[in-house]
Formats: structure tokens, C-alpha cells, sequence
């Protein structure tokens, strides 16, 4: 779960240090008057980019952070980082009268469960290793984990496409799921289930209009 830890005095200078994943929406406040300075714990930041007109960004090439200002009245606003590391940062910025500030986005530190590896595995072990690979493809580097960026067909009003595929005892896929309706809508894994299927995990079963949600696949391998 993405946090936000504010420090330092609230009426001077402020530090915004934002743990998460990129995967996950990051929550921010930016000034509305002043410029806010982002950087990336450990990565240079190559590009910020979102919707045309609701902000300006300009980067600091000795540092490799970013300072971005709004420049519309919508608030908030969405806005993509992407660092050196080839990793996109999803941040929700809530625009405030507060003064000028600094966002500082770190990983989220997770642990490697102790899960052994081999073709002897228990099943149910060899089935939550997979999703561990494609959740977090560095703490598994037994796993080879491939990214992707393919649409594929699912229901009507929905956006489904194919980000990442791995091969292991399983063969496991990761899509990312967008509600294009106008209506909220409740997933049920079930309705993923196919020949060969072993194991669906939905991380946001319920998904308001335009909201997204990881799913992971898991079937035996040779199963398309």
C-alpha cells in the first residue's frame, strides 16, 4: 500500500516522501502558485507527462529531477513518471495555496517470502511464486519475466491488456484491467477461469468508472 509521510515545519519547506510501487496511484499535494520540485529515490527521472495544458514540467539535468507547476484550474491532476529504470509512476496531485515543496518517490521495500524453488515445489507454493514473479520480477530472478503491451479481447465497456508474461512450473500472465464504462464494476474471478486455468488473483475486485486493477493469470503450460 502506497504512504505519504509528511516532515519538517508545515509552514516552510516540506518533504513529500511517497512509498509505493509503480503500479499503485501515488497521492501528492503540489503548490498552486509555486514550483514543485519531484525526484525519484535512486533514479534519475527521463520524462513527465499528462494531459496538455494542466501543467508545466521542467527538468534539472544535474540532479535528474523535475520541477512541475499547474497551469489549470482542474484539481487534481494525473500525471506519469517515468525514471531510468524503464518504471512509470502513476501520481494523483491534489493542487493547494501551500507553498513551494518537494516530492521524493521511493520503492516500497518488500521481503522475498523464504519459498523454496525446483520442479518439486508444492503446488500451491509454485502457483503464489508466480504471481510474485510477475508482481515483483526482482525478487524472483529464477522466473524470467517478459514485458508486453497487448489488448486483448474480454467484455464490453472494459479495457483489458497483456503487460507482462513469465515462464516457470506455471506459465503466468499479468494484464491490466480498465473500467470504460460509466457504471461501477464488480469482478468476479471466476469468470476468468478456462481449460488449464490453475489460479486468478484480481487485486481490485471493484472498479469505479475509469479505475484499473492488476489481474494475474496463472494456467499449466501449453494452455493458450
Amino acid at each position: 500500500m502506497a504512504t505519504l509521510i509528511l516532515s519538517g515545519n508545515p509552514e516552510a519547506f516540506a518533504t513529500q516522501q511517497l512509498q509505493g510501487n509503480p503500479d499503485e496511484t501515488l497521492h501528492a499535494v503540489i503548490s498552486r502558485t509555486d514550483p514543485t520540485l519531484i525526484r525519484i529515490d535512486g533514479q534519475n527521472i527521463v520524462n513527465i507527462y499528462g494531459t496538455k495544458g494542466e501543467f508545466t514540467s521542467v527538468p534539472d539535468g544535474k540532479t535528474g529531477s523535475a520541477y512541475i507547476k499547474p497551469m489549470s484550474d482542474k484539481n487534481p491532476i494525473s500525471v506519469f513518471v517515468t525514471d531510468a529504470a524503464d518504471q512509470t509512476w502513476r501520481l494523483l496531485l491534489s493542487v493547494s495555496d501551500a507553498p513551494a515543496d518537494t516530492i521524493v518517490i521511493a520503492s516500497e521495500k518488500k521481503k522475498a517470502p523464504e519459498i523454496p524453488f525446483g520442479r518439486d515445489m508444492e503446488r500451491n507454493r509454485a502457483i503464489k511464486y508466480m504471481v510474485l514473479a510477475l508482481r515483483s520480477p526482482d525478487l524472483v530472478p529464477e522466473i524470467e519475466v517478459r514485458t508486453t503491451n497487448r489488448v486483448v479481447p474480454l467484455w464490453g465497456n472494459t479495457l483489458f491488456i497483456l503487460t507482462a508474461t513469465a515462464q516457470g512450473q506455471y506459465q503466468g500472465d499479468k494484464y491490466r484491467l480498465t473500467n470504460t464504462s460509466s457504471q461501477q464494476m464488480v469482478m468476479d474471478e471466476r469468470e476468468l477461469y478456462r481449460k488449464g486455468v490453475v489460479a486468478v488473483s484480481v487485486e481490485r475486485p471493484t472498479l469505479n468508472p475509469g479505475e484499473s486493477s492488476e489481474v494475474y493469470v496463472i494456467q499449466e503450460r501449453g494452455h493458450e
